[in-house]
């Protein structure tokens, strides 16, 4: 018997299928993204709470991998506990459901074209025309991607449809339904979505071509595939991230026995209990089902849950710090060294930063504590952001160190020094924060092809650079005596840079050679950079003067200056 089946109309159905997922997730997260973070981080105190949390926001983002990947990374950064992070991952399963639903009321019943082509063309539209309008470029985004989604149903239907006019079922006579568990983990693995596989199962079974049974098999096993991303998602990951991961993997284990234990006489309590007719309509209750009842299993047991994972992959020394030795407490003159040269690791570090997000040449420095940093992954390349929330972290394990040193009993001196080693800390990171909140802006004047916009900024740098020159070689000079003189000159340096620029900007307003957006934008970066180059000289103040001199410098009026 020959067998027609349009492969190439089912992979791009499902290819435009995964598409208008991806846009519908994007448009999301930029309509509602930080509004539903807000949500995940202050409205999981409890598990009930965060298994709601959980199936609301995946029903919404329409993807249990997202949801998943956001948990990993609030938990990773302490703004969730593992328990809460737990319960969110049990709501996931349930809210991943939400996809089936859809497509069977919508997807299967109707016209799919009567709907999705004018989704799509009202979408496309207001991408083309309202591109300039965040909120309407992404509402027809969602459109578009709405429209898609439903596209691409149809074309894996009708392709489906074409196979099963012509497959002789008898080939699966003998069988064991069993056989689609496997089928659905690893489609599910492979195209990296449930709400794919899910489709896939719906039109296969609704084409005739797998028996409800088998699709239920296989919606088992597609559950359990959704873990795969979780599980890639933690690779190389904090270990409350490792556990995390862990228990999606036990958990939707513990759901796959229970569902696939009582798989038939859930079929029966669906299909001949409560008489429901529609095979596609019975697959989503049963899919819904099982998720329910896998919760309300684990519920009470989620504490002690909590704990087993806790025992799990032991705290890894994730520490970027060089020097943040443990000393005995009876010399805390040793911490305080090991402290002051991790100061020095900072600021070489912040450094290296600020010049990277100005794109400003870095050879020219003798970073010699950072370099070997960088050797053993310490900084990463190019990689701004990455190397800015690595600087936030060594500044919280100074934070902690220096914490655990003022708790002992020290001298004044000592603790004199230890205090300005914390002004430096806040200071060296005051200057980094200030350059990376504008760190966008530079990207774009950097790009700019506008002269009256470019001519200030390329000056601006030039003087940055100057700037950063000079102050590096205060801070590594070993001529003491000459530190404070050259730190004032570097202070009134940064303000004649400050004004010199403003008046560069007037010109340019004056010569009707800059809109009001580029006004702004030059004006912002002027303040961002002065108000990060004043704290930079802080930061070395502290770092390399006496307490005494410090003190005097504390007083100088440029620092009052704005």
């Amino acid at each position: 018997m020959e067998i027609q089946f349009d492969l190439w109309k089912f992979l791009a159905g499902l290819g435009i299928f995964l598409f208008g997922m991806l846009f519908i997730e994007e448009s999301i997260k930029k309509l509602v993204g930080r509004g539903l973070k807000r949500f995940l981080r202050h409205f999981t105190s409890t598990p009930l709470k965060g298994i709601l949390a959980g199936v609301g926001i995946t029903a919404i983002l329409q993807s249990s991998s997202i949801v998943s990947l956001m948990v990993l990374a609030f938990a990773g950064a302490g703004i969730i506990k593992l328990k809460n992070a737990i319960s969110i991952i049990f709501g996931t399963n349930l809210g991943t459901t939400f996809t089936g639903w859809l497509v069977v009321w919508l997807g299967f019943g109707v016209d799919i074209e009567s709907f999705a082509l004018p989704l799509i063309a009202v979408g496309a539209l207001s991408l083309i025309l309202f591109s300039n309008i965040e909120k309407v470029y992404e509402t027809g985004r969602f459109l578009m991607g709405f429209g898609l989604l439903f596209l691409g149903l149809q074309f894996m239907k009708v392709s489906i449809g074409t196979l099963a006019e012509t497959y002789d079922l008898s080939l699966f006579e003998g069988w064991s339904v069993f056989v689609f568990f496997p089928i659905g983990l690893f489609m599910t693995a492979i195209i990296q979505s449930s709400s794919g596989a899910m489709v896939i199962t719906l039109s296969a079974l609704g084409s005739g071509i797998i028996s409800i049974e088998a699709a239920a098999v296989m919606v088992v096993g597609s559950d359990l595939g959704t873990t795969v991303t979780t599980i890639i998602g933690s690779i190389k990951g904090s270990p409350i991230k490792k556990r995390v991961a862990l228990s999606h993997v036990l958990v939707n284990v513990i759901t796959a026995v229970l569902a696939l234990s009582l798989l038939y006489p859930l079929l029966y309590m669906i299909f001949d209990y409560w008489a429901i007719e529609d095979p596609l309509f019975g697959l989503v209750v049963f899919h819904s089902t099982f998720n329910l009842l896998g919760i309300l299993i684990v519920l009470p047991f989620i504490k002690p849950f909590a704990k087993f994972l806790e025992s799990r992959f032991k705290q890894e020394d994730a520490s970027v710090a060089l020097y943040l030795i443990k000393t005995s407490k009876h010399a805390p003159e040793a911490s305080i060294v090991n402290l002051q040269k991790e100061l020095q690791n900072l600021i070489e570090s912040s450094f290296r930063l600020n010049l990277g997000a100005l794109h400003l040449n870095a050879k020219s420095y003798a970073f010699e504590h950072s370099l070997k940093k960088i050797e053993t992954g310490f900084l990463k390349g190019n990689d701004y952001r990455e190397n800015y929330n690595i600087i936030k972290q060594l500044e919280g394990e100074m934070v902690e160190y220096y914490l655990s040193v003022y708790r002992e009993n020290l001298e004044p001196e000592d603790a004199a020094q230890l205090n300005l080693c914390t002004q430096s800390i806040r200071n060296a990171m005051s200057a980094v924060k200030q350059i990376k909140d504008i760190e966008h802006n530079l990207r774009e004047l950097d790009n700019s092809t506008n002269k009256g916009e470019r001519e200030p900024f390329e000056k601006l740098k030039s003087e940055q650079e100057s700037f950063y020159l000079k102050l590096f070689s205060v801070f590594q000079s070993k001529n003491n005596a000459a530190h404070f003189e050259q730190l004032v000159d570097l202070l009134q340096h940064n303000q004649r840079t400050y004004s010199q620029f403003l008046k560069s900007v007037y010109q340019q307003i004056d010569q009707d050679r800059l809109s009001d957006v580029e006004i702004s934008t030059l004006l912002t970066i002027n303040r961002e950079i002065h108000n990060s180059n004043r704290a930079f000289i802080l930061a070395v103040k502290d770092a390399i003067l006496r307490k005494q001199e410090a003190e005097n410098f504390n007083t100088i009026p440029e620092l009052s200056s704005n």
